[in-house]
């Protein structure tokens, strides 16, 4: 093995030239790979962040005709005893309960259609970033009643500021009209685009007395702590309060159409990693199989000495490996410089789109942080070496098969 090595390690540096240039090339193409890959991470980590754990939760409880219809009635009832009993279940990191109604709010000059969410506050804190997410004023109180939290695009759309009030009109579960002021105390930016142009947080007892809905919710968000096993902690959650009138679901279930986008997580990952095996077979074929015809003499008098053809394809083989190895550590050197930039500073765009961009009902801030994790770095870098010796077969194996005597003879 001391013999292949040395000999594939000085074949290798023959033609400088060519090695280092068909070793460039690769590392090129797993250096920009690995910064496309924490691009679109932190991309998928933000439409994850805003549309997941934000807005759907882990795991979602509510009547089992809320999510189809969504009407005023189908709510979950006794919602404290249930929060409770959920809070207790084993792998559960927070629970926020929701009750959700449609409204015209209006200011002094105009109005517009809203939807006013009730949370608590305090739990919709462990739930959500809520409180990152502030734009000006502040979030709803712990202890407090008539507060309002508008999204920065309503805000606008109603011409008022912080610290003036609303009405807000609506339909109640009763049939009667229901209608109360409420004083506008912070405006947020989730990146929801639906949420920020028209969505309202009140605390959930105001939304309840205008619903006319007591001690009633519709829907739970559940955060668990179990995030590697979402289906096994609803799994064991479903049995604990499921009934005819309660559904759990997981996040993917509750919304098929997030799960798919989630999905193209992988499938984009796995297309930037064509990229990198489509440069390195190409480089491994092209420089291999000019290194066998260049050495074909050398090659002959070998096999004449009794070198056997496994041997003389290991040899073509570890000479690839090295090959692979060069262009791996500056591949990764030149990602890693990639990638630090992106995580650290960002990719910024808000230069022709200076508000974000929305993708999915996300709007995006223009400033888009990189995220890379070590698996993704292992993956490039398995496709590289795997790729580089499936690729230098074909050389080992023309190598393996040449005639010693007809090898000496050509020139």
């Amino acid at each position: 093995m001391r013999f292949l090595t040395l000999v594939a390690w000085r074949n290798l540096w023959r033609h400088k030239r060519r090695s280092l240039i068909t070793a460039g090339a690769m590392a090129v193409a797993v250096g920009v790979s690995m910064g496309m890959i924490c691009f679109q991470e932190g991309m998928f980590d933000t439409l994850f962040d805003v549309m997941v754990e934000q807005q759907l939760g882990h795991v979602q409880v509510h009547h089992p005709d809320y999510p189809g219809q969504r009407t005023l009635h189908d709510t979950l009832d006794d919602a404290d005893a249930l929060v409770n009993r959920i809070e207790e279940q084993p792998g559960t990191a927070s629970v926020s309960p929701r009750i959700n109604g449609f409204a015209l709010v209006g200011g002094e000059k105009k109005s517009a259609g809203a939807m006013l969410v009730g949370v608590d506050a305090a739990r919709m804190a462990k739930t959500t970033r809520v409180l990152e997410q502030i734009e000006e004023g502040s979030f709803l109180s712990v202890e407090g009643a008539g507060e309002i939290v508008v999204g920065h695009k309503l805000l606008e759309e109603l011409e008022i500021g912080v610290g003036e009030s609303v009405v807000a009109v609506t339909q109640s579960a009763d049939g009667s009209m229901g209608n109360a002021l409420y004083e506008i105390v912070g405006t947020y930016k989730t990146g929801n685009a639906q949420l920020d142009r028209s969505g309202a947080f009140l605390h959930l007892g105001d939304v309840q007395d205008l619903l006319v809905l007591p001690d009633q919710v519709h829907q739970l968000t559940v955060l668990s702590s179990e995030s590697d096993d979402i289906e096994g902690y609803a799994a064991g959650l479903s049995q604990t309060v499921s009934s005819d009138v309660v559904q759990v679901q997981t996040w993917q279930e509750a919304s098929p159409q997030t799960a798919q986008l989630m999905a193209m997580r992988d499938f984009a990952a796995f297309f930037i990693l064509g990229i990198v095996l489509l440069t390195a077979a190409f480089g491994i074929v092209n420089t291999m199989l000019m290194s066998v015809f260049e050495r074909t003499r050398e090659l002959g008098v070998l096999r004449a000495l009794g070198i056997r053809r496994g041997r003389m394809m290991s040899l073509i083989v570890v000479e690839s490996i090295f090959l692979a190895a060069v262009a791996s550590a500056l591949g990764l050197a030149l990602g890693g410089a990639f990638s630090y930039y992106l995580v650290t500073y960002g990719y910024d765009m808000s230069a022709s789109l200076e508000d974000g961009f929305s993708f999915s009902g996300v709007t995006l801030d223009p400033v888009i942080y990189g995220a890379l994790s070590p698996r993704h770095v292992v993956n490039v870098v398995i496709a590289v070496f795997g790729v580089s010796i499936l690729a230098s077969l074909w050389p080992a194996w023309r190598a393996a098969n040449l005639r010693p005597v007809e090898a000496i003879r050509s020139e």
